[in-house]
This record gives C-alpha cells, sequence and structure tokens, in this order.
C-alpha cells in the first residue's frame, strides 16, 4: 500500500503542542498520513532504549518509521578511515532502525571529490558491494538500504548511478528525490511524461518490484547552476516540481511506494496534499 509523511519535525508538530518523537506517531496519525521518517543526519546519536520506546509508540499508532544515514557517507572515498566510518554509520543506522522497528535506511551514495566520475563510481560499486557482504554475512536481510538520488550536479547520484547500486544486491531499493533530480537537471520534471520517463528508466534498469515499493523523497527545491540550492514548499510558484504529473504516473503504474515529504517547515501540509492528490486520480480511475 502507498504511504505518506512527513520527514522530520515540522512547524506544526510543535505549534500543536507535541514535544519529541515519541509523539510523532499520534501527530502523524491524526494528520491522516502513514509514515514517518527520522534523521541521523549529523551521526547515529540514538540511545537503544530511547529507541525501543519510539518504536513501541510507532508500533501501537500503526505508523511506519524509517531512517535516514549520516549525511556524509561517501562510498566513493579512497581514505580507508574514512571508508569504514561509512561503512560504520551505516550499519549503527540500520541497528537503531531495528530498534525502531522500521526497515528502511536511505543513505547519501557519495561524492567523486577530486577522481574522474567513472573511476569514483567504479570505486564505490567495488565499497559497496563489499558493504552489502558484510550487511549479509551478520543477518540484516530483514532491513533495506535505499540508495538516494542527490541534487547537486557534481555528486554521485543521478538515475543511471542509483540504477547501477540498487543492483548490487536484492536489498537494496532505490531511493528517487524528485525534487533532487528536478534541481540537478535544472527543471526538467514538468509534465506526466517528464515523471513518466524516470519511472520507466527505473522500471528497466532495476525491475518492477524494486520500484514498486520503492522509497520516495519530494518536495520543491531551489537549484542554481551546480544544481540544488535550498529546499522550498508547496506555496512556492518559482521551482519545482509538482506533485500532481508524478500522482497520475503512480496510479497508472500502481506503483505503491513510500513517499516523505522533505519540504521546508511544512512537511505534514505537504504530505497531506500529496496523499490527496494521489487519491483523488485513484478514485477517479
Amino acid at each position: 500500500m502507498i504511504k505518506f509523511g512527513p520527514s522530520g519535525a515540522d512547524q506544526a508538530f510543535y505549534a500543536s503542542g507535541y514535544n519529541g518523537t515519541v509523539e510523532m506517531p499520534l501527530y502523524v496519525k491524526e494528520n491522516g498520513l502513514d509514515i514517518f521518517e527520522y534523521s541521523f543526519g549529523k551521526g547515529v546519536r540514538l540511545a537503544d532504549t530511547t529507541a525501543d520506546k519510539i518504536g513501541k509508540a510507532f508500533s501501537e499508532n500503526g505508523i511506519g518509521i524509517s531512517v535516514h544515514a549520516p549525511y556524509f557517507i561517501n562510498f566513493a572515498g579512497e581514505d580507508p578511515m574514512k571508508l569504514n566510518s561509512s561503512f560504520r554509520d551505516l550499519f549503527a543506522s540500520l541497528d537503531s532502525l531495528k530498534h525502531l522497528g522500521g526497515t528502511r535506511a536511505v543513505f547519501h551514495p557519495g561524492s567523486p571529490l577530486k577522481s574522474d566520475r567513472k573511476v569514483a563510481m567504479d570505486r564505490l560499486i567495488a565499497n559497496f558491494t563489499r558493504f552489502m557482504d558484510e550487511f549479509y554475512q551478520n543477518g540484516y536481510q530483514d532491513r533495506y538500504v535505499c540508495a538516494e538520488t542527490m541534487g547537486k550536479i557534481n555528486q554521485l547520484g543521478d538515475v543511471d548511478e542509483i540504477i547501477d547500486i540498487v543492483n548490487v544486491a536484492d536489498n537494496v531499493l532505490p531511493c528517487i528525490d524528485f525534487g533532487h533530480l528536478n534541481a540537478r537537471t535544472q527543471g526538467s520534471l514538468k509534465t506526466k511524461d517528464d515523471f513518466k520517463r524516470v519511472i520507466d528508466r527505473m522500471i528497466d534498469g532495476v525491475g518492477e518490484e524494486k520500484v514498486k515499493k520503492m522509497h520516495v523523497h519530494f518536495s520543491k527545491i531551489e537549484y542554481g547552476k551546480g544544481g540544488e540550492v535550498r529546499h522550498l514548499t508547496f506555496e512556492d510558484t518559482v521551482f519545482g516540481p509538482e506533485f500532481e504529473p508524478l500522482a497520475e504516473v503512480l496510479v497508472e503504474y500502481r506503483l505503491e511506494p513510500w513517499i516523505l515529504s522533505e519540504s521546508n517547515g511544512t512537511q505534514s501540509l505537504d504530505a497531506k496534499t500529496m496523499k490527496n492528490l494521489y487519491f483523488k486520480h485513484s478514485n477517479i480511475k
């Protein structure tokens, strides 16, 4: 079943009198949403006992939870110490995810830094293959890692690069951030056909099963020559993308992703807008 929700606590969460992630599932439920994404952006610092309490609250309210691994993970790196840190950070995210009761951990693939892009991508695939070997050896088969498309042109994470990463192992899903894609392609996502081309390429590349249950981030994003500049809200009328054309494609293709709003401070409001737009088209069909 397709699911919608906020990534992180927004302004309305605190304005409604809530405080703390353990209260988030009730807030999500009261807003007619289904899921929430917890960010470990600056590092995994959540105690297991706290994660257990949060996980219990999410389970009791029937709300799904995913996590975003630390932003500085880089599987394309050459420095062995930094690469080992990337391994530790993603495994730590997966460990905490288990306590939270979730199954999906999103990660940024990495950056070529000063390397040639193809050389860096080859190194990323080799390093990530080794990570997934350890993933299976250490019993993480009940969880998924979701490789995210990136918003800056100099980052690894365009559609074809994500396809190569996702094909490394069965427990790797695509995380398609359509705001990121729109930013790195200078506003290419406007029509239903534009979104179809992305979905068709993903299906051709990784198969219908993985695309059907993919992870999705969505927000409007300001961009410049280098791609992503900053996240916006659905109120913005200058930058895209718009969600409705994607909603039509999701209905037509019968896809069932988890869709998280990453809007700037209006995540739950914009997640509800996306859910309403999806079901408007779903009911028509």
